[in-house]
C-alpha cells in the first residue's frame, strides 16, 4: 500500500466512533448543495478530546473536475468569490458554515471533505482546527493552477487525489500555531495504467511527480 494511514488521534475508543447531531445540519447541507451543484451527505462523529462535532462531508458531482474548474474560474461555482482572482474571505461557502460553527457555540468542525466527481475524487484531511473551512478555497485554487502538472500535461486524470500526504507521519496537531505541516507541499495521486494503480506523490514547489511511500491523515 503506498499511501500509509496514521492512528486516528481523534478517536481512541479501540475504533469505535460515535455518530451525534449537530444543529444546522440540514441548512448547511442545502448550501452544499446549492454552491457546488452537487448532492451532499454530512456525518457527524464524536471528537472526545474536543467535546465537538466533526464532519465528514461528502459531495457527488455529476461532472467532470475540470468542468468545475471552469466555473471556480468564472466565479461561481463552490460559493467561492473571487476578485482579481483572489478568493475573498467572505464568502457564501464561509459564511455557511460560520452560521453552522455559530449554532452549535463552536463545537464544530470538518474532518475531511470529499468531491467525487465523474472522472477523479479529491479528498481533503483536516491539519490543523478549522482547517478545512480556511483553506478548502485556497487549495482548489491549486487544483486549478497545477491542473496540467496534477494530469501529466493533460493526458492522463487521476482516479484520486488526497490532500496532503507527508513524508512522515504527522504528530497530533491540536492548534494552527503548533504546527508547520501544510496542504501545499505534497498530495497523494492514485493513476490508473488498466494493468496497476500507480500511486504517485505531487511535489506542489517543484511540480513533479514521483513515486515514494508517503502517510496520508485518517
Amino acid at each position: 500500500m503506498p499511501f500509509q494511514k496514521k492512528s486516528d488521534y481523534n478517536f481512541p475508543l479501540d475504533g469505535i466512533k460515535s455518530f451525534i447531531l449537530a444543529r444546522g445540519l440540514e441548512e448547511f447541507k442545502r448550501a452544499l448543495e446549492k454552491d457546488f451543484f452537487a448532492e451532499a451527505t454530512v456525518r457527524c462523529r464524536y471528537n472526545i478530546q474536543k467535546f465537538r462535532a466533526d464532519l465528514i462531508v461528502e459531495l457527488r458531482c455529476n461532472y467532470a473536475l475540470a468542468e468545475s474548474l471552469h466555473y471556480y474560474n468564472k466565479g461561481n461555482w463552490g460559493g467561492f468569490v473571487k476578485n482579481n482572482g483572489v478568493n475573498l474571505p467572505i464568502t457564501p461557502f464561509g459564511e455557511s458554515y460560520e452560521k453552522l460553527y455559530a449554532l452549535n457555540k463552536g463545537a464544530v468542525d470538518i474532518a475531511e471533505i470529499t468531491l467525487h466527481f465523474s472522472d477523479t475524487s479529491v479528498i481533503v484531511t483536516r491539519i490543523y482546527d478549522q482547517s478545512i473551512p480556511e483553506q478548502l478555497g485556497a487549495i482548489i485554487f491549486k487544483i486549478s493552477e497545477d491542473f496540467v502538472y496534477l494530469t501529466k500535461g493533460l493526458t492522463e486524470m487521476p482516479y484520486e487525489m488526497f490532500v496532503p500526504v507527508f513524508e512522515e507521519a504527522p504528530l497530533p496537531v491540536m492548534e494552527k500555531k503548533d504546527t508547520d505541516i501544510s496542504y501545499y507541499n505534497h498530495w497523494g495521486l492514485y493513476f490508473d495504467d488498466e494493468v496497476n494503480h500507480d500511486a504517485m506523490v505531487y511535489n506542489l514547489k517543484t511540480k513533479k511527480l514521483f513515486k515514494e511511500d508517503f502517510f496520508l491523515l485518517d
